[in-house]
């Protein structure tokens, strides 16, 4: 395990830049299952230079809007991509999934998402919308299999003892249901923490709530800033 950097066309993120990104976010606070697996994840974490992500910002990223900064998108622009958004993923339900089993990697610790066929469908329409208002210029980044991110790594340690110690963990799994996307202004910032280390730490803005057919989305806009 290595310290995470997150990335933004293609190099490092510069610090504090915000970017419009659409997120899938999971109700933790109706899903008792999804927040003990979540809260039994973190104790193992604990011991383990991560960032853990809190219940406000557990998500699972689908697409990020990566041909300008947040700043640089205008309340007119935002409100075409939010209309497109509507259109193309209006005929889409909602997706039931598996979360788990927790897997520890490169840069920390994430939650498998599985079948992912439905996620993969609905990340294409999403595409589609993004490219239809802002051109294939705004796809920049392979986004890999849809996860959920449970903490960012700022120092190397061993990924395999934490990944036995994940393994460990039972129940390792938990059913959610998907009823939105959000779009969101996200955040990265570097901040210094105790021992003389710094951490990337993740926050966001709410943009527009994204509902799929039949759904009302996931989380009210009260709980969903960073």
């Amino acid at each position: 395990m290595e310290k995470f950097v997150p990335r933004f066309q293609g190099a490092p993120w510069p610090d504090g830049a915000r970017v419009l990104h659409v997120y899938a976010v999971p109700d933790v606070w109706s899903n008792g299952p999804l927040a003990r697996l979540v809260g039994a994840c973190r104790s193992e974490m604990s011991s383990y230079p991560i960032t853990p992500i809190g219940d406000d910002t557990l998500h699972c990223t689908v697409e990020m809007i990566a041909d300008t900064t947040a700043d640089r998108i205008t309340a007119d622009e935002r409100d075409d991509l939010v209309a497109a958004l509507h259109r193309h993923v209006a005929a889409t339900g909602p997706l039931e999934v598996t979360a788990g089993s927790p897997i520890a990697n490169r840069f920390g610790a994430f939650l498998d998402l599985s079948p992912d066929d439905g996620l993969v469908e609905l990340r294409e329409r999403v595409r589609d919308a993004i490219r239809e208002v802002r051109g294939p210029g705004a796809l920049l980044h392979n986004g890999g299999r849809h996860h959920i991110s449970l903490g960012y790594a700022w120092a190397e340690a061993s990924s395999d003892a934490l990944q036995t110690a994940l393994r460990s963990l039972a129940p390792s799994h938990a059913r959610l249901r998907f009823t939105g996307l959000r779009l969101l202004d996200v955040q990265f910032r570097l901040s210094p923490r105790p021992d003389g280390e710094s951490a990337w730490e993740l926050s966001w803005e709410p943009v527009a709530d994204i509902p799929l057919a039949g759904g009302s989305g996931d989380t009210p806009p009260s709980r969903a800033a960073g």
